[in-house]
């Protein structure tokens, strides 16, 4: 495997990571909060991930590997 791709999948891997620990959790704070007795925050995370997991899967199978949809083009 060439350093270059371990580079990419590293930086991938936190660029994910801080958008789910970041941004899904300051959107989702407040149903966060106010489910806690409902739904641990383990589990609306996982749902957050998944959601973005799919969306990210769904973009690069349909444009070939573009994730933006063809709008940066």
């Amino acid at each position: 495997m060439e350093l270059t791709l371990v580079y990419t999948i590293v930086g991938f891997g936190l660029a994910g990571w801080f958008v789910i620990a970041n941004d899904s959790v300051q959107t989702l704070g407040t149903f966060i909060a106010s489910k806690e007795k409902w739904f641990k925050w383990y589990t609306l995370a996982s749902a957050a991930s998944a959601a973005m997991a799919v969306t990210i899967t769904y973009g690069w199978w349909k444009y070939g590997g573009d994730i933006s949809y063809g709008r940066l083009t």
